[in-house]
């Protein structure tokens, strides 16, 4: 089984290689690797009208460390990219702009001899959640069906005395992967 693993691991990083060279050749290197996975599995980068800089995404980070208070609300303050506008640094909510299948995920750093407990909660229900304790992150990934008006944010639990850690640790984003 490993070994069939290994083999088609190969054959995809060969017919990677095999695009970046053609590319190369043409002078139009300046695809990136998404472009290059979807070429190779006969895959649009586009979703209907929407293009790889018009499809709804966002990242955001924490700048400050702060204690926060049972069910919390976690702001990601430092917004690397929000595609559509639909993530508020305010508010700490990614508001779903159209139907489709989203990639979310975010990761969250406990401080020093600190547990830190969150989950990431869809239209006020908990959903996936994310713990680390003394300089550790908890992660989450989850692949979820949203419908237009969702609402996602990442809550501490209930619980007292717990720390989210900034300087770009911790962070949260979306991104829409198809209709």
């Amino acid at each position: 089984m490993k070994f069939a693993v290994s083999i088609v691991a190969l054959i995809a990083v060969m017919n990677i290689g095999q695009m970046v060279v053609a590319n190369k050749k043409d002078n139009t290197c300046s695809e990136n690797l998404l472009d290059l996975l979807c070429k190779s599995r006969n895959q649009k980068t586009e979703i209907g009208v929407l293009t790889r800089k018009t499809r709804p995404a966002f990242t955001a980070s924490r700048t400050h460390t702060k204690p926060i208070a049972a069910n919390q609300v976690i702001t990601f303050e430092t917004v690397w990219l929000n595609t559509g506008h639909i993530y508020n640094p305010s508010t700490g909510v990614f508001t779903v702009p159209m139907d489709g299948l989203y990639l979310v995920s975010s990761s969250l750093m406990s401080t020093y001899a600190k547990h830190l407990h969150c989950h990431m909660w869809k239209n006020d229900q908990p959903n996936v959640g994310a713990f680390g304790t003394g300089w550790s992150q908890g992660t989450l990934n989850a692949l979820m069906d949203l419908k237009k008006g969702d609402t996602l944010s990442i809550r501490h639990d209930n619980r007292k005395d717990e720390v989210v850690y900034g300087g770009h640790w911790s962070m949260f984003s979306a991104y829409l992967i198809s209709e």
